[in-house]
């Protein structure tokens, strides 16, 4: 039996018109320092992951997402020295807003053909099959 805590996590592929990829790091993290991510976060209480989504990219980069702009695409699970994480990843095209580091974030768009050169945690590096099939 698992004696760790699991972390259920929302996050989203965002391609933009030129089929690139957006991903964020926060600096002087603990966890997963130097490593790349999609944007998005923790699921909380009575929150659904849609719902957590939403928030997110709100919160992180400063851009409103509709719930029928989203689909999901598939989920990562896997366990860290600490915690067991189950990933949900989305995907999304669309969005209002202009993108802003909030929270001490940074972003960058990426093809591709270059998601791979860049660090991830484990449960997001799972994903580059699947992100490689959608574009």
């Amino acid at each position: 039996m698992n004696k760790k805590p699991i972390v259920y996590v929302s996050t989203c592929a965002i391609i933009d018109l030129n089929d690139r990829i957006l991903i964020t790091s926060r600096e002087n993290r603990n966890d997963f320092s130097n490593c790349w991510e999609f944007p998005g976060g923790k699921v909380e209480d009575n929150e659904t992951p849609e719902e957590c989504l939403i928030r997110e990219l709100k919160e992180e980069i400063n851009i409103d997402i509709s719930n029928k702009c989203i689909a999901p695409i598939g989920f990562s699970s896997h366990e860290y020295k600490n915690f067991h994480i189950v990933l949900m990843l989305y995907v999304a095209r669309k969005w209002e807003g202009k993108l802003q580091a909030n929270e001490k974030n940074i972003f960058k768009w990426v093809s591709y053909n270059k998601l791979e050169k860049h660090k991830m945690p484990k449960a997001n590096a799972n994903f580059f099959p699947i992100i490689f099939e959608l574009i």
